[in-house]
């Protein structure tokens, strides 16, 4: 009875449950696979750091994405208002207004260096290469939950084009719907393999 009082009150406060259950979805369902098979083998004990790192890469590959805000305000455009805003709250160290404008005006910034589709194909790549090779749960964590995060963008993004905009052509909406479809097969294969350790 408690537990829906308190999803009530995370709605209230704007909290979005649908998004914050695709956020957290995969890499708790991932470490809960990791965990049963680790307790079915009889390793549990060995390996719950493996399992941290992992979590703790996902978390900021996670946040890796909001790079592109921040670099797009102060590198790319210096002389647009709003960068000028950024660089203003940013040389007066506050942090939470500084985010505060670059999460109002994420909408006028549309070419984007990490949010396009080169950047999450590229990622996704590196991120078979840690997974396949097993050499740090940490980087596969953070190479993982940096395409997801992506991933779950370029699906709920109305203006799929704006993903495109390094390409000299524009992309039919069939071209962008099949390259979704074998990007999330890719990263559901990437999911097993994590899971099967």
């Amino acid at each position: 009875m408690k537990i829906w009082g308190i999803l009530d009150v995370m709605k209230g406060k704007g909290i979005d449950l649908k998004v914050w259950a695709w956020r957290a979805g995969p890499i708790l369902l991932i470490l809960a696979a990791r965990v049963f098979r680790q307790w079915q083998a009889g390793y549990l004990n060995r390996m719950w750091t493996g399992d941290l790192n992992l979590l703790i890469g996902w978390v900021l590959g996670w946040f890796l994405a909001d790079a592109d805000h921040l670099f797009y305000a102060t590198m790319c455009n210096p002389q647009e208002l709003t960068c000028q805003r950024v660089r203003q709250e940013a040389g007066k160290r506050n942090w939470r207004r500084m985010w505060g404008i670059l999460e109002e005006t994420k909408g006028e910034r549309t070419k984007l260096p990490i949010r396009n589709i080169l950047t999450a194909f590229v990622m996704t790549g590196v991120g078979w290469w840690m997974i396949s090779s097993g050499a740090s749960l940490l980087a596969s964590g953070m190479c993982l939950g940096f395409s997801i995060r992506l991933f779950s963008e370029i699906i709920t993004d109305p203006d799929y084009g704006s993903w495109y905009w390094l390409f000299a052509r524009p992309f039919s909406r069939e071209e962008h719907r099949g390259l979704v479809v074998a990007w999330g097969l890719v990263l559901i294969l990437l999911c097993s393999m994590l899971v099967r350790g």
